[in-house]
Order: structure tokens, then sequence, then C-alpha cells
């Protein structure tokens, strides 16, 4: 992440000062007659923007601010997207536990082995969503490749399940 600090804290002032003197006004055509001589005569002076150290340090600081903010946004709609689909599994092996009880006593007894499989992988997904809400907005990503590995193996294992009890 510091690496992502420093691309940023370098990339993002570079920009800025080369879309400043790229972005300049050209001044409005006047459609009247004027000679070349004329036309030297009176073209500005290319004048060059000055970029102060000050400038830069602030807009580096905006820069960073914006991308710290994004992060935590971005953070913060992945871990209600993995809760939601956190909770939906947990309605969906409730509804399999329903079944299982309705079952008979030999087939009950695979049904809640299979269930006790998928509480398992359950409770390690729970613990990669607690790990993701306890990273800061810069880290997060380190642990979203977890996090995702663990619901789709809850989903995965939740279809077998499903294929199971018909």
């Amino acid at each position: 992440m510091k690496k992502i600090e420093f691309v940023v804290a370098i990339c993002v002032p570079l920009f800025f000062m080369t879309s400043c003197t790229c972005s300049k006004k050209t001044p409005e055509k006047v459609e009247t007659q004027v000679s070349s001589e004329e036309v030297k005569r009176e073209t500005p002076e290319k004048v060059e923007t000055q970029v102060s150290s000050q400038d830069v340090k602030r807009e580096t600081g905006e820069a960073l601010e914006t991308t710290k903010t994004y992060l935590k946004q971005e953070k913060e709609k992945y871990q209600k997207d993995a809760e939601s689909t956190l909770n939906d599994l947990n309605d969906k092996i409730k509804g399999l536990q329903s079944k299982a009880e309705q079952a008979g006593t030999d087939i009950k007894a695979k049904y809640n082995e299979i269930i006790e499989g998928l509480r398992k992988k359950q409770g390690e997904a729970q613990n990669k969503l607690n790990d993701l809400k306890s990273k800061s907005a810069d880290a997060w990503e380190d642990v979203k490749f977890g996090m995702d590995a663990a619901l789709e193996n809850l989903k995965n294992s939740y279809n077998d399940a499903v294929s199971h009890f018909k």
C-alpha cells in the first residue's frame, strides 16, 4: 500500500503540472485581414506558469485525501455486500436445517453432516468478514481475496448440499 501512496504522490502532481500547461485557453480568432508582419509583432510571448513546491504539496495532499476517501467508500460497499451475501447464505442454511429435521432418521444424519460442514465454512467466512472489518481503508484489499474465496467456497458447498436434498 505504501508503494501505491508513493506512486500517487509522484504521479498526481506531474499530471496536474502537465494539465495546467496544456489547458491554456487560446485567444479567439479575429476575422480581419492582418499582414504576417503585424501577426509577428502582435503575437504574445509564451507565458509559462510557475508551479511552486507549495502547489505540488497542496495538490498531492488533496489527491491523497481523495484516494483515501475513495478507498474507504469502496471498503464499506464491499463489506456491506459481503455481509449481505453471508446473511443470505445463513438463511438458506437454516432452510436446509428445517428440511433435515423433517427427514427420516437415517437420511437426517446425512443431512446434519452436510449442514455441519456448511456451518464450518460459514464460520470461516464470518472470520474473514471480521478480519475485513478490522482492517483500515488502506489495507482492506489484502483481505478481499480471502473473503471472496471463503464466500465462493460457502456458495459452492451450499449448492452441493442442495443437490443432496433433492
